[in-house]
Protein backbone atom coordinates (compact mmCIF):
# COMPACT_ATOMS: atom_id res chain seq x y z
CA UNK A 1 0.00 0.00 0.00
CA UNK A 2 1.60 3.45 -0.95
CA UNK A 3 0.96 6.32 1.45
CA UNK A 4 0.25 9.39 -0.02
CA UNK A 5 2.63 12.66 0.59
CA UNK A 6 0.06 14.74 3.37
CA UNK A 7 -0.10 11.13 5.48
CA UNK A 8 3.47 10.83 5.50
CA UNK A 9 3.63 14.50 6.49
CA UNK A 10 1.17 14.16 8.73
CA UNK A 11 2.21 10.73 10.36
CA UNK A 12 5.77 12.56 10.48
CA UNK A 13 4.19 15.82 12.57
CA UNK A 14 2.27 13.74 14.83
CA UNK A 15 5.20 11.50 15.49
CA UNK A 16 7.46 15.03 16.35
CA UNK A 17 4.54 16.64 18.58
CA UNK A 18 4.50 13.14 20.60
CA UNK A 19 8.08 13.12 20.79
CA UNK A 20 8.25 17.11 21.64
CA UNK A 21 6.04 16.23 24.43
CA UNK A 22 7.61 13.28 26.35
CA UNK A 23 11.16 15.34 26.22
CA UNK A 24 12.45 15.17 29.19
CA UNK A 25 15.46 17.63 30.27
CA UNK A 26 17.92 15.85 31.55
CA UNK A 27 19.90 18.96 32.60
CA UNK A 28 19.08 20.11 36.41
CA UNK A 29 18.88 24.26 36.79
CA UNK A 30 22.48 24.84 37.29
CA UNK A 31 21.48 26.77 41.01
CA UNK A 32 20.52 23.04 42.21
CA UNK A 33 23.07 22.44 45.16
CA UNK A 34 21.13 18.49 46.19
CA UNK A 35 22.28 17.84 41.97
CA UNK A 36 25.29 15.02 42.35
CA UNK A 37 24.87 14.47 46.28
CA UNK A 38 24.16 11.48 48.35
CA UNK A 39 22.78 11.36 52.29
CA UNK A 40 22.01 8.53 54.93
CA UNK A 41 19.13 9.53 57.16
CA UNK A 42 20.51 10.26 60.40
CA UNK A 43 17.57 11.18 62.50
CA UNK A 44 13.83 11.59 62.25
CA UNK A 45 10.82 12.25 64.85
CA UNK A 46 13.31 12.90 67.38
CA UNK A 47 15.16 9.04 66.78
CA UNK A 48 17.41 7.11 64.86
CA UNK A 49 16.31 4.66 62.03
CA UNK A 50 16.04 0.87 62.96
CA UNK A 51 19.27 -0.27 63.53
CA UNK A 52 20.42 -2.00 60.09
CA UNK A 53 17.89 -0.13 57.69
CA UNK A 54 19.76 2.62 55.89
CA UNK A 55 17.39 4.64 54.14
CA UNK A 56 19.06 6.72 51.47
CA UNK A 57 18.95 9.28 48.88
CA UNK A 58 20.49 9.87 46.48
CA UNK A 59 19.90 13.11 44.15
CA UNK A 60 20.57 13.68 40.49
CA UNK A 61 19.43 15.57 36.95
CA UNK A 62 15.83 15.81 38.73
CA UNK A 63 15.90 12.60 40.21
CA UNK A 64 15.67 11.34 43.95
CA UNK A 65 16.38 7.34 44.36
CA UNK A 66 17.30 5.63 47.31
CA UNK A 67 17.01 2.29 49.09
CA UNK A 68 13.71 2.46 51.93
CA UNK A 69 15.64 -0.06 54.20
CA UNK A 70 13.48 -2.77 52.33
CA UNK A 71 12.55 -1.21 48.99
CA UNK A 72 14.13 0.42 46.26
CA UNK A 73 12.57 4.00 45.49
CA UNK A 74 12.54 6.93 43.04
CA UNK A 75 10.99 9.82 41.97
CA UNK A 76 11.67 13.54 40.53
CA UNK A 77 12.84 16.10 42.90
CA UNK A 78 12.52 20.15 42.13
CA UNK A 79 14.82 22.82 44.13
CA UNK A 80 13.67 26.48 44.04
CA UNK A 81 15.96 28.58 46.41
CA UNK A 82 15.34 26.46 49.83
CA UNK A 83 12.06 24.83 48.54
CA UNK A 84 11.95 21.28 47.81
CA UNK A 85 9.44 19.39 45.69
CA UNK A 86 9.50 15.52 45.44
CA UNK A 87 6.89 13.97 43.64
CA UNK A 88 6.09 11.34 41.06
CA UNK A 89 7.04 8.64 43.74
CA UNK A 90 7.45 5.17 43.49
CA UNK A 91 8.91 1.94 44.92
CA UNK A 92 9.42 -1.73 44.62
CA UNK A 93 6.67 -3.85 46.79
CA UNK A 94 8.77 -6.25 48.38
CA UNK A 95 7.61 -7.87 52.36
CA UNK A 96 10.53 -7.54 54.60
CA UNK A 97 9.25 -8.64 57.88
CA UNK A 98 12.38 -7.98 60.04
CA UNK A 99 13.63 -6.32 61.66
CA UNK A 100 10.03 -5.70 63.39
CA UNK A 101 8.89 -1.89 62.31
CA UNK A 102 10.78 -1.35 59.12
CA UNK A 103 8.00 -1.49 56.72
CA UNK A 104 5.97 1.07 58.98
CA UNK A 105 9.27 2.92 59.16
CA UNK A 106 9.93 3.20 54.95
CA UNK A 107 6.64 3.84 54.28
CA UNK A 108 6.37 6.75 57.01
CA UNK A 109 9.84 7.92 55.22
CA UNK A 110 8.33 7.70 52.08
CA UNK A 111 5.15 9.26 52.40
CA UNK A 112 7.58 12.23 54.21
CA UNK A 113 9.34 12.82 51.26
CA UNK A 114 6.57 13.21 49.50
CA UNK A 115 5.24 16.16 51.58
CA UNK A 116 8.62 17.89 51.63
CA UNK A 117 8.42 21.68 51.10
CA UNK A 118 11.36 22.94 52.33
CA UNK A 119 15.42 21.81 52.25
CA UNK A 120 18.93 23.23 54.16
CA UNK A 121 22.58 21.76 53.95
CA UNK A 122 24.57 22.31 56.32
CA UNK A 123 27.97 20.97 57.82
CA UNK A 124 27.97 17.76 56.06
CA UNK A 125 24.03 17.46 56.93
CA UNK A 126 20.97 17.25 54.97
CA UNK A 127 17.56 18.50 56.59
CA UNK A 128 14.20 17.99 54.75
CA UNK A 129 11.20 19.69 56.25
CA UNK A 130 7.65 19.23 55.87
CA UNK A 131 4.75 22.01 56.54
CA UNK A 132 4.43 21.03 60.04
CA UNK A 133 8.28 21.81 60.96
CA UNK A 134 9.14 18.20 61.44
CA UNK A 135 12.40 17.50 59.42
CA UNK A 136 14.42 14.32 58.22
CA UNK A 137 17.96 14.67 58.85
CA UNK A 138 20.85 13.01 56.66
CA UNK A 139 24.55 12.55 57.04
CA UNK A 140 27.09 13.18 53.40
CA UNK A 141 27.26 9.58 52.56
CA UNK A 142 30.78 8.63 52.01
Amino acid sequence: MKMRPFYTFLLLLVSLLIWNACYVNEQPPADDPLDGTSWELYAFRKSSPIDGTGFTAKFEAGQVSGNGGCNQYGGSYIVDGNRLTIAELYSTEMACLEPEGLMEQEAYLLDFLGSAVTYSIDAGRLLILRPDGEALTFDAKK
